[in-house]
């Protein structure tokens, strides 16, 4: 079987081969970059470059286990006989071996997963003949690589507005997932068509997709539709098992090398503390090096002088195609945070978005802290509230969607408050917040109703939660029910305020009526 990446990307033709059990050899090449995949019973059991910085060499002079000078004396064809005869001569143990496959096949497919555009070919008939097995999560890779690819790309693979988008069974717990995902995820609880799932959502249709696709290479939905290019029926089931496949039958193997080093220069010596600088920063100004108060002249030196170091034209003929990417993607950042901070306008906008960012960090920091009364949760012990680490990711989504509602971002707001819902759906406060974000878009009113009395039932005690859901049925014009959840909250509490001035507003909402 063979085809163009354009059709059917490699993010894609892994899942399928994955899904279906398959062994044999997927060939991948874009440019001058090849990339060779191996697997047995589904299962990838290692990845081969062509790239100089992708090869097993490169991988033990970096973390100081071999010397140059020792490797130049090993005269080997494949990292796999490099890792034997290191082996053989008691240079490195194969515990040692096993683990730096491991990051290399990982980088390996980091890369491919990427690849839009080139030729594939998948092959039953060959096999690795090395005794070479990595062990990586490839669950992870795949959904790595679908938050990284397009949006154009992405929006390509739905076409059809009426697909069904299923639930699957039996979720992992040990894969995060980001806001977006969590919450669109907690929309489908039955198969639901997907133009119903972005309107129920309330994001946008590429947000959607992208978190649909992500979910969906992940094991967690299951699509009516996948772009499947091989003869084989697709396998039947569930989805989320990206286990071993079916073993098949022996098959000799047919050994396959792999693909022959690319020849070329290494890296300027900086060039990875340039991409680590960048990779940790937050801010514009962060990426020109320069402070907030930097002014226009600062900020061109600081850009030419990057400009001199990192321009891409520099690396045009020292680099691989790859690498090359790299470093314009890179410099794209520069050049954006140049041409942004050098504009009085632009600049004057990006400064508010990032006051507006410190206010939203302060608002986070108000969000309600957990109540003395201890709630359902906290009586049903550890078990029932999840991980410290799980409680914290969810502590953290909370604050961040207090602070959006803070701000009237409903969406942002319903995003994050939904994540801590789904990971500690047993804390009355995520459930009230959550429910008081999704009354304010009237499609989620019905929802919000769900989860305010969640919430109620988890922690009877708290006031707020009933006042919330009385401004609820208000907006509604169920004034009966408003007026009942405000008695009961004044019982409680008399001289809540909020509750008063409510249930004030219904009397002469009466009387005008």
């Amino acid at each position: 079987m063979n085809g163009k990446l354009s059709d059917q990307p490699a993010v894609e033709l892994i899942r399928e081969i994955r899904l279906k059990g398959q062994s044999g050899t997927l060939r991948l090449q874009q440019d001058r970059a090849e990339v060779v995949v191996y697997f047995e019973n589904g299962r990838v059991i290692f990845a081969a470059a062509n790239l100089r910085n992708l090869r097993l060499r490169e991988y033990l002079m970096k973390q100081g286990l071999v010397s140059e000078k020792d490797l130049a004396a090993l005269v080997t064809h494949s990292d796999s006989e490099l890792a034997s005869a290191l082996c053989a001569n008691g240079r490195l143990d194969r515990r040692t071996i096993d683990a730096l496959f491991a990051t290399q096949v990982a980088d390996v497919l980091r890369m491919a997963l990427l690849w839009m555009e080139g030729k594939w070919d998948f092959d039953e008939r060959t096999r690795l003949g090395d005794s070479v097995r990595a062990e990586l999560d490839l669950r992870e890779l795949l959904m790595e690589a679908a938050r990284r690819v397009q949006p154009k790309f992405v929006s390509s693979r739905f076409q059809n507005p009426n697909e069904l988008i299923s639930p699957v069974a039996g979720l992992p717990t040990n894969i995060s997932l980001s806001p977006t995902e969590g919450f669109v995820l907690s929309r489908v609880d039955i198969p639901t068509k997907l133009n119903e799932l972005i309107a129920v959502s309330g994001l946008g249709d590429l947000e959607t997709y992208r978190a649909i696709y992500v979910l969906a290479l992940g094991g967690f939905l299951q699509r009516e539709h996948w772009g499947i290019v091989s003869h084989y029926e697709q396998a039947q089931g569930n989805e989320l098992d990206l286990g071993p496949g079916i073993p098949e039958e022996p098959v000799t193997a047919e050994p396959v090398s792999a693909p022959s080093e690319l020849p070329g220069k290494t890296e300027e010596e900086d060039l990875d503390e340039f991409f680590e600088r960048l990779s940790n920063a937050t801010t514009h100004y962060q990426v020109l090096d320069v402070t907030t108060s930097a002014g226009d002249d600062q900020i061109k030196q600081s850009y030419y002088a990057l400009a001199r170091r990192y321009h891409p034209d520099r690396f045009q003929v020292t680099s691989t195609s790859t690498q090359h990417a790299r470093i314009e993607s890179a410099f794209a950042r520069v050049t954006q945070a140049y041409e942004i901070l050098t504009n009085a306008a632009q600049r004057l906008t990006y400064d508010a978005k990032l006051a507006a960012h410190e206010r939203s960090r302060k608002f986070a920091k108000s969000a309600p802290k957990p109540s003395k009364q201890p709630s359902a949760a906290r009586q049903a012990g550890p078990e029932a509230s999840g991980s410290e680490t799980n409680m914290q990711e969810a502590e953290n989504s909370f604050e961040e969607g207090f602070a959006a509602l803070e701000q009237d971002q409903t969406s942002i707001a319903v995003m994050h408050l939904a994540a801590a819902a789904r990971m500690a759906p047993r804390e009355p406060r995520y459930r009230a917040y959550y429910g008081r974000a999704l009354a304010a878009l009237e499609q989620t009113r019905r929802l919000a109703e769900v989860e305010l009395q969640a919430a109620i039932k988890l922690d009877p005690s708290n006031t707020s939660y009933r006042v919330m859901l009385a401004e609820l049925y208000f907006d509604l014009g169920f004034l009966r029910r408003a007026k009942t959840e405000l008695e009961r909250a004044l019982a409680a509490e008399p001289n809540n305020a909020s509750a008063r001035t409510l249930l004030r507003k219904i009397g002469a909402d009466r009387k005008t009526g």
